[in-house]
């Protein structure tokens, strides 16, 4: 669900409005009831919810979005933190920071993270939270990817971006080496073995996932023209790529960033291999602000999440765009289905 504060609920209501899209999959919702009641009031997006005890097939509708409700656990995770809101009134906070906006997202994220680490659903598509938020509650709380890798034993896992083919634009996926963490500390996190990692998860993934037989993977430099204004790339990227391409990965670099993604655009690279957030995120948003996809490489099950945050400046005003949203859970199914008879794979 993501914290109920923000624009969660509404994308995820909104989202669900036609459930013949996803028809190919089970649909779990995990949240609190009064969330979505809460959005079913003020917005009028009413979801046909299944409450189920817990998860099991024989609880399970393929008409229906079936319903995990947290409550109870939220309420536990409040009082366990002694938290100053912590009367379980079952309320939450539109639009702000609070501990209880946390515990319901806390709750709905230790579930479906539990859930998907044992195998028990195929997919895992997250609702935005709030890190400050999470912090209140879960000091070292960095972000899903971290705390999703945590807790399915992943030691070796990667963001990415992914943007989908349409009928007016071309496919575009970058990954990232390092992921939030200030400017100036880059540099010494750009490792030979760090680059290595994220190209090996990156190839692996469009060959395993997305069946690209032979994929071809550019490596972006670090410096402005490379090794022209700067030492990282012979010492530290040309190193890792050689070492792809020892083992037969199709990988090209270093490459200057200013030139990289227009050649990802125009098809001569099936993903990009970038060295730092804003590198990738920047153009990447340019093309794909609205439909884009994070996707977390390397855990055992398949994890997306629309590409932005809580927005609680918007939350329920009925402005929160479900584009992103949609993608994120059309992306999920499409990349655990298999050729297989009976019901479809289970995403939540």
């Amino acid at each position: 669900m993501g914290d109920p504060g923000g624009v969660g609920p509404e994308v995820i209501a909104k989202t669900l409005q036609n459930l013949e899209k996803f028809e190919a999959a089970f649909l779990l919702l995990i949240g609190t009831s009064v969330v979505f009641e809460f959005v079913e009031e003020e917005l009028g997006l009413k979801l046909p919810l299944n409450p189920i005890p817990t998860l099991h097939r024989d609880f399970l509708r393929d008409d229906s979005v079936n319903f995990l409700d947290v409550t109870e656990e939220a309420g536990w995770l409040l009082k366990k933190a002694e938290a100053p809101e912590s009367s379980d009134d079952g309320l939450f906070d539109i639009g702000r920071v609070s501990h209880r906006n946390a515990a319901m997202a806390l709750a709905s994220l230790k579930a479906g993270a539990y859930q998907a680490a044992t195998g028990l659903v195929d997919g895992l598509v997250t609702a935005p939270v709030n890190k400050e938020a999470m912090q209140l509650l879960e000091p070292k709380f960095v972000g899903h990817t971290e705390y999703l890798a945590k807790v399915a034993r992943t030691k070796e896992f990667a963001m990415m971006f992914l943007k989908e083919k349409t009928v007016d634009s071309p496919a575009l996926r970058v990954t990232l080496v390092t992921i939030h963490v200030p400017l100036k500390k880059v540099s010494r996190l750009i490792t030979e073995e760090a680059v290595l990692e994220k190209i090996r998860l990156t190839d692996d993934f469009l060959k395993e996932r997305l069946r690209i037989t032979k994929p071809k993977i550019g490596v972006a430099a670090l410096n402005p023209h490379g090794s022209e204004t700067g030492e990282e790339e012979k010492k530290v990227i040309e190193p890792a790529v050689r070492r792809a391409q020892s083992e037969r990965r199709q990988v090209f670099g270093p490459l200057s960033g200013d030139r990289i993604f227009h050649d990802a655009y125009e098809g001569k690279f099936d993903a990009v291999v970038a060295m730092y957030h804003d590198q990738a995120l920047a153009p990447f948003k340019l093309v794909a602000f609205e439909t884009g996809v994070n996707l977390t490489l390397g855990l055992p099950y398949v994890r997306t999440s629309p590409d932005h945050g809580t927005a609680f400046d918007i939350a329920y005003q009925k402005k929160a765009d479900s584009s992103s949203m949609e993608s994120a859970l059309r992306t999920a199914i499409q990349l655990v289905q298999k050729p297989q008879k009976g019901p479809g794979p289970f995403c939540v």
